[in-house]
């Protein structure tokens, strides 16, 4: 078998994990965040939306930065 018939030959399967977890990670902060400078946490005045590739439904709002 060659590396073409081997990847055209794969499946996909199921992840083995979850996003439970990196939901909760984000709900724990709020899902929202600013710009970390020099040791803190700043607030940022314009935000956009982190989506989830999956469903397309909102993740976060990230402080844009320039």
């Amino acid at each position: 078998m060659n590396v073409r018939e081997a990847f055209e030959a794969m499946d996909y399967g199921a992840a083995p994990e979850g996003s439970g977890p990196a939901e909760a990670w984000l709900a724990r902060h709020g899902a929202s965040f600013g710009h970390f400078i020099g040791g803190a946490w700043v607030a940022g005045t314009a935000h956009f939306d982190s989506l989830n590739p999956a469903t397309g439904g909102k993740l976060a709002s990230i402080a844009k930065g320039s």
